[in-house]
């Protein structure tokens, strides 16, 4: 477990124990609020496939907080977990574990909501300014421009270990965040190699493979071995490591090895490419001139991937339809870059959903 004391002498009116588990790491942190604002006191970060109850990582950070400051007892707590909720509850998509507020509650002796991963992003989203280069990045479209976001609805994908998606729906008013699978939606290949890939993927699933499978970090696991059974794999020292790696490591030596390894370039070419499509039929579908959010570790740290020669817009920007591509260049779109935003979405939402209930 790794310990992040990030702002120790932080004062607060409210403190709250906030969570993000995702396939690949699991974050705990106490979250105080005052005057309208978070500020993250204390994270922690596990590897999820060592975690088999969540409340042991809960207590350590728990007793790390209080023999440093006595008074960091958290009020409530919010967990947001990758997968579907329902009745507090999350069976992970790509975990083997589930996440139990009902159960953890009476163990932690304090109100516990579960709620999804993305619907914590979209919580998030909101405590974030979008002039702030440290915690967004505008993506330019391909005239130069950066649309000013409009009243109205916003989304967010998040190709991660898996493919997440979430939506706020705007009253006039408030935002108000709604969870989705839309992951999981059958892919559409739109060329040759993403047709190759797609049936490659057909094949080895025995069924229509979704997005996930494709674009995400199981997407460019899946990549290297479609890669390596049809076109093949260049004998040398980036891939000989990308060879040895667990599989699951593959996706961050693709992409270490992809400045100048031509292959690994073209595997994340390939990547940005389905990434931009994808990123176009989402925003077809929801219309957000409120904005469009890519979250995650992958666009963060592939950042230099989507940018170069407008790749990702290049094919966010595509419609056989004239009326279609207009609407498409009115949407702000973003890289998230604040990696304590499903943190920061968990404890607003706490605020928001847990003193509704009360």
């Amino acid at each position: 477990m790794d310990v992040k004391w990030l702002n120790p002498k932080a004062s607060f009116d409210k403190l709250i124990l906030a969570g993000d588990i995702g396939g690949t790491h699991t974050n705990l942190g106490l979250v105080g609020f005052k005057n309208g604002k978070f500020t993250l006191i204390l994270e922690t970060v596990s590897a999820s496939k060592q975690v088999t109850d969540l409340a042991d990582p809960i207590r350590e950070i728990l007793k790390i907080a209080l023999e440093e400051r006595p008074d960091l007892k958290p009020s409530e707590c919010c967990i947001s977990a990758a997968g579907p909720v329902s009745n507090n509850r999350c069976v992970m998509t790509n975990l083997p574990w589930a996440v139990d507020g009902n159960k953890l509650s009476p163990v932690l002796g304090i109100p516990v909501l579960i709620i999804n991963d993305f619907v914590a992003i979209s919580y998030g989203i909101p405590t974030l300014d979008v002039n702030n280069p440290e915690q967004i990045h505008p993506l330019l479209h391909l005239d130069g421009a950066s649309p000013k976001p409009e009243p109205g609805l916003k989304a967010v994908i998040g190709p991660g270990t898996g493919m997440g998606v979430s939506f706020l729906a705007f009253d006039g008013k408030k935002y108000i965040p709604a969870s989705s699978e839309g992951g999981h939606i059958t892919f559409a290949p739109f060329d040759e190699d993403t047709q190759k890939f797609r049936d490659y993927m057909a094949r080895k699933l025995n069924a229509l493979p979704d997005v996930e499978v494709l674009v995400s970090g199981i997407g460019l696991t899946n990549m290297y071995e479609w890669w390596k059974a049809e076109k093949g794999i260049p004998d040398n020292e980036a891939f000989r490591l990308m060879e040895a790696a667990d599989p699951n490591d593959r996706p961050k030596y693709i992409s270490r090895a992809s400045d100048t390894d031509p292959v690994a370039a073209e595997m994340m070419r390939l990547f940005v490419k389905m990434l931009g499509r994808y990123a176009s039929d989402v925003c077809t579908l929801l219309l957000p001139f409120g904005g469009f959010y890519l979250a995650g570790g992958t666009v963060q740290k592939d950042l230099r991937w989507l940018e170069n020669n407008q790749l990702f817009m290049k094919y966010f920007e595509q419609s056989y339809n004239p009326n279609i591509l207009p609407l498409l260049k009115r949407i702000p779109v973003y890289i998230i870059r604040d990696y304590s935003i499903s943190l920061y979405g968990a404890a607003n939402a706490s605020l928001h959903l847990q003193n509704a209930k009360a």
